[in-house]
């Protein structure tokens, strides 16, 4: 993944919640809480007047009918994946091709999907939890004793280091 991850040119450009214009939201669904928590997130930000794309994952393409389709909020099924395990999904694709200013990461578990759509995303800034076994995030929020925090927690951290991070 690191190999393939290495190809992708994109020009880092750092951004904060308030230079940001467009701005890409990855989330885990496979649990109902973090999808909706991903949501008022993802209406927080487009309220704010950001033009917002959210990409979600699931379990399996089953649970895709329990989640009702919402405008630039995608989701995609873990089931399908390459023989290497990348998405093979159409939208995640044009997720990782879009130009976002900043594409956040309010995932709280690692995997390779995850891993593959923050290394190949063409984002110019790129933020995250910090995981241990990969390091595509240009800024990766780490919480004491490394502890994973829940879907909530991360947005608020997120959104209190975005905010008070100044453009130079």
């Amino acid at each position: 993944m690191r190999r393939k991850a290495a190809k992708v040119h994109r020009t880092k450009s750092y951004h904060n919640i308030d230079s940001a214009q467009h701005i890409g939201l990855l989330f885990d669904s496979t649990v109902q809480a973090n999808y909706f928590s991903a949501r008022r997130f993802f209406t927080n930000l487009t309220e704010s007047g950001k033009n917002v794309s959210a990409l979600g994952m699931v379990l399996n393409e089953e649970m895709l009918r329990y989640y009702t389709p919402t405008p630039n909020i995608n989701l995609f099924s873990l089931e399908k994946t390459t023989f290497f395990g990348f998405p093979d999904n159409p939208e995640v694709e044009k997720f990782v091709q879009s130009d976002f200013d900043i594409l956040i990461n309010i995932c709280t578990e690692e995997n390779l999907c995850v891993d593959y759509v923050m290394g190949m995303s063409n984002a110019k800034f790129k933020v995250s939890v910090k995981f241990k076994d990969n390091d595509f995030a240009d800024f990766a929020l780490e919480f004491k004793d490394n502890r994973t925090p829940n879907t909530d927690e991360l947005i608020s951290k997120i959104k209190q280091y975005l905010s008070a991070l100044t453009k130079k």
